[in-house]
């Protein structure tokens, strides 16, 4: 395999598990808690935006942090994370109660930072300089497609279909493995010239 392609499918693998944990918590969350737990809609968008925020603010936190200890430590700590939150998540949201529920919510946006923070500078750190842009670009654009563009309805269809949460957690666990593999197959960038 070439190295160009290599890179191509490490930097696009470790975004699938991100974009998919992302649409699980915020783009399903609003179907699950309105539709299925049959709660009130400014629940559900109260607790996407509280995640939000705190998202917001803790994504610059975690990619100085990956400046500081490595792309690979951070990102694969969120990437494990995610897994178990990913099982974690439904049984906050199960429960109907209002705190837990904004708890899963933000819980779940906080450790997609983990894995966002660093996930610019790591998918662009993977190409050498004369195909970065292009690479980066391609890897980046690809791997939304195939992890966020289609997530949101995969999960549905994966509920509908199968009639538990268990199945759809096993789904993002799947895309995070995924995820997992290309960043412990990645070199790490974080303290070399580029």
């Amino acid at each position: 395999m070439s190295t160009i392609r290599k890179q191509l499918l490490v930097a696009g693998g470790s975004r699938i598990g991100s974009d998919v944990l992302y649409a699980l918590v915020v783009v399903f969350t609003l179907t699950y808690v309105t539709t299925v737990l049959q709660l009130p809609r400014p629940l559900a968008l109260m607790a996407t935006m509280l995640g939000a925020i705190g998202n917001a603010i803790t994504v610059p936190m975690f990619g100085a942090l990956s400046d500081k200890w490595g792309r690979r430590p951070v990102y694969i700590t969120g990437a494990v994370l995610a897994i178990v939150w990913s099982f974690v998540f439904f049984v906050l949201l199960d429960s109907t109660q209002p705190v837990l529920i904004v708890l899963a919510v933000i819980g779940g946006l906080l450790i997609h930072a983990i894995m966002y923070g660093p996930q610019a500078a790591f998918v662009t750190e993977q190409f050498p300089s004369h195909v970065r842009y292009a690479g980066s670009s391609l890897a980046y654009t690809l791997a939304g497609i195939v992890g966020g563009g289609f997530a949101p309805l995969i999960i549905t269809t994966i509920y509908k279909e199968m009639g538990s949460t268990l199945w759809v957690s096993l789904y993002v666990m799947l895309a995070l493995l995924i995820t997992l593999f290309a960043v412990w197959k990645a070199k790490e960038t974080a303290h070399k010239p580029l």
